[in-house]
């Protein structure tokens, strides 16, 4: 073959490549999931069994009158919420970071929410996500991301701690009954990850609508600090940035008989 058509050859080869390259990295973004964000509205009620897992998990106190109509009173956890985590990763064979992306939505807890002079309070409460659960929603060419989340399920330890749970500290909340207005709070916590609990703080949007309260927004944390290790050596097959974000997208609302 002359050097000539070798050379053509290579040239067509390698503009393959990129071409591939550039094909998988488009993909890759337009494939990115959507943050959550604030979710429609349950159309019931529902109030778990005492032996559900999530319950014993989240034991919700004993609330003598919780008809009011008023944002104060007990708010537990509706179906149609949903839990999860954003991590970048880099693989050696892609050249642009992706994000992987997990949700669950066995999701459970409550919140009590109190009178104050100021207007309202969270004064207690707890959000547990079932990790054991949580299953990838993003997409990555040639690779399977069932494997990463059984590697994610044995990071988190999730047979000896299967719920990572979130217990707010008492904080006043600025939630107008009487608007469907989305309004911003921060809530400051104790946060769970595989048995460590290390303080957290989210972000959240908030909406009451209806007597349903939803609230949706994130937090990052660095899962070092809660003793799980991801991969970050350089040059390995992929690395993660240990700084990964959890997001929540809840729906409540309040009981009719309280547990």
């Amino acid at each position: 073959m002359k050097p000539s058509t070798l050379l053509k050859a290579g040239a067509a080869l390698v503009l393959l490549m990129v071409l591939g390259a550039v094909g998988a990295i488009t993909f890759i973004n337009h494939s990115r999931p959507q943050p959550l964000g604030l979710a429609q509205a349950a159309r019931h009620t529902t109030s778990p069994r005492p032996d559900d897992p999530l319950t014993l998990a989240c034991r919700r106190p004993a609330v003598p009158d919780n008809s009011s109509s008023g944002v104060a009173g007990l708010w537990a956890v509706q179906a149609g919420s949903l839990a999860g985590y954003q991590a970048r990763e880099k693989f050696a064979e892609v050249t642009s970071p992706h994000v992987a992306v997990a949700r669950t939505d066995t999701v459970g807890g409550w919140l009590l929410v109190g009178a104050v002079a100021a207007g309202v309070q969270i004064e207690t409460g707890c959000i547990a996500v079932d990790v054991r659960t949580l299953r990838s929603v993003d997409e990555l060419p040639g690779f399977r991301t069932s494997d990463r989340d059984d590697i994610a399920r044995q990071m988190l330890s999730s047979r000896e701690h299967p719920y990572v749970i979130f217990q707010p500290y008492p904080a006043a909340i600025s939630v107008d009954g009487s608007s469907n207005a989305v309004q911003h709070v921060q809530i400051s916590g104790a946060l769970e990850i595989g048995g460590v609990t290390r303080p957290a703080k989210f972000g959240l949007d908030v909406r009451l609508t209806n007597s349903e309260l939803s609230a949706a927004g994130a937090t990052v944390v660095a899962v070092d600090d809660y003793g799980v290790e991801v991969p970050q050596e350089a040059g390995g097959f992929v690395q993660v940035d240990p700084n990964i974000t959890l997001e929540v997208s809840l729906i409540l609302a309040k009981p009719v008989q309280p547990q």
